[in-house]
């Protein structure tokens, strides 16, 4: 994974690599305990910016809570490796009491706040960032008993801990595995939708009763190929098939249009590591990758047109941070389909959650349901019409019935598709308004001839 270049991740990434080396002037029991002390001070600092405005964080700031706790973990695992085993004389006490400092500080600051502790919840559980034992660990450092017995071991070695670590027990229990009532019925609604929507979904992808409109028609893919370029989002509508009316809004998904060999060898991409996934696929014809209910998927433009309507929208600076959009694009890709629709979770995505969580720092609109908030292909969408500075409005093409001819959108069609549900719902929650109204005014003259 690249790190993204924030003071913290450049910080810990420097760290990582002269752990030992800068050490030669101080003792490297010292040496390791205050480096990590500045990783802890660090990404502290990051959480407290989250935190204010948890209950609405971006994508791109979980992205960064991920990296944070997850290099943060690494940089702690590095320092107890070396304490418990007692390599250059480290007394363990020591690396005790740096652990319980570090994680009472997560306590506080991640497992306290309910929005960034179900988004911890969210990604700790995918095995590439590494966080699979970060609870029993939690659990096991910041045990009442644990604390007292690294006390009384502090006293009886005589060490002296530094200024910054400051150990005491505590009567709060903040418990990352769901401590809460709420949490609990949280999870386990959502776990029943999940599953219904499994089920649902795989039988609505396939009960389809015609082709697309645009199926084969080869001057429409032709003016889509002229006009797509690397990293462009690319939208489907399927009147035809039952998932379509399952999925509010316009557009019922969404992909990412990876680019031509020749255009990501310009851009310098082609020949990198994190790239390796996608250049046999390109190569083949494979240019669209999206996430199905399969899990990740790849389309040709030929296969991917069997569409009734399709169009492009181009995130403006997206070729600027190509490498990094890539990379992140890449990790995306080893996760499975998220059937729970929940856009705060990072384990498992949706189609566009994928891009959500790739395309940076960009506050995507998000969807409240009953119990979490979730991303839909119209939320990335609307953002050429919202903020038209980030994202732009590139291409708007809509099938004939009986035809081969097709309609070739503006912007104004555009804007007039992805508003026609948020007018209409406007419009209705105008017309209950009035009928409450109305109902009042009604019972209220009823009562004076009582």
């Amino acid at each position: 994974m690249k790190i993204m270049k924030t003071p913290i991740f450049a910080f810990i990434a420097s760290i990582s690599l002269t752990f030992f080396s800068s050490a030669q002037a101080e003792n490297i029991c010292e040496y390791v305990v205050n480096k990590h002390i500045e990783v802890v001070t660090a990404s502290e600092l990051e959480i407290k910016s989250i935190r204010p405005h948890s209950n609405a964080i971006t994508a791109y700031e979980i992205t960064l809570l991920q990296k944070n706790l997850t290099n943060r973990y690494l940089s702690l695992k590095k320092l107890l490796a070396i304490y418990e085993n007692q390599a250059e004389g480290c007394s363990p006490s020591l690396g005790r009491a740096t652990a319980i400092y570090d994680f009472s500080l997560v306590g506080n600051s991640v497992f306290a706040d309910t929005h960034l502790r179900r988004v911890f919840k969210g990604f700790s559980k995918f095995n590439s960032y590494q966080l699979k034992d970060f609870v029993s660990n939690y659990k096991k450092y910041t045990a009442n008993s644990y604390i007292e017995e690294t006390l009384n071991l502090i006293i009886k070695e005589n060490i002296e801990l530094p200024k910054d670590i400051v150990l005491k027990t505590s009567d709060k229990d903040y418990d990352p595995n769901l401590y809460k009532i709420s949490d609990r019925a949280i999870n386990g609604a959502s776990s029943t939708v999940a599953g219904v929507a499994r089920v649902w979904g795989f039988i609505s992808d396939k009960t389809m009763w015609r082709e697309g409109r645009l199926k084969d028609n080869q001057a429409a893919k032709e003016l889509l190929l002229k006009n797509l370029r690397p990293l462009d989002l690319i939208y489907e509508t399927r009147n035809f098939t039952l998932s379509n009316y399952t999925i509010p809004g316009q557009w019922g998904h969404v992909g990412v249009w990876l680019g031509s060999k020749e255009e990501l060898i310009a851009l310098g991409v082609w020949d990198k590591e994190y790239f390796k996934a996608f250049r046999e696929k390109v190569e083949a014809g494979f240019q669209i990758v999206e996430v199905r209910k399969e899990g990740i998927n790849y389309q040709k433009l030929d296969t991917f047109i069997n569409l009734d309507e399709i169009a492009i929208t181009r995130i403006r600076n997206a070729l600027d941070k190509a490498e990094t959009i890539y990379s992140e694009l890449t990790q995306q890709t080893m996760k499975t389909y998220d059937f729970k629709f929940d856009s705060r979770s990072l384990a498992k995505i949706t189609c566009a959650e994928l891009i959500a969580f790739s395309y940076g720092d960009i506050k995507w609109r998000e969807t409240k349901t009953l119990f979490q908030y979730s991303l839909s292909p119209d939320d990335l969408a609307i953002l050429s019409v919202e903020q038209p500075e980030v994202s732009e409005f590139v291409l708007f093409l809509k099938g004939q019935k009986d035809s081969t001819e097709f309609l070739n959108l503006g912007l104004d069609e555009w804007k007039a598709v992805l508003t026609a549900q948020k007018e209409k719902k406007a419009l209705d929650q105008k017309k209950k308004a009035k009928e409450k109204e109305d109902r009042r005014e009604r019972e209220e003259f009823q009562a004076l001839y009582r």
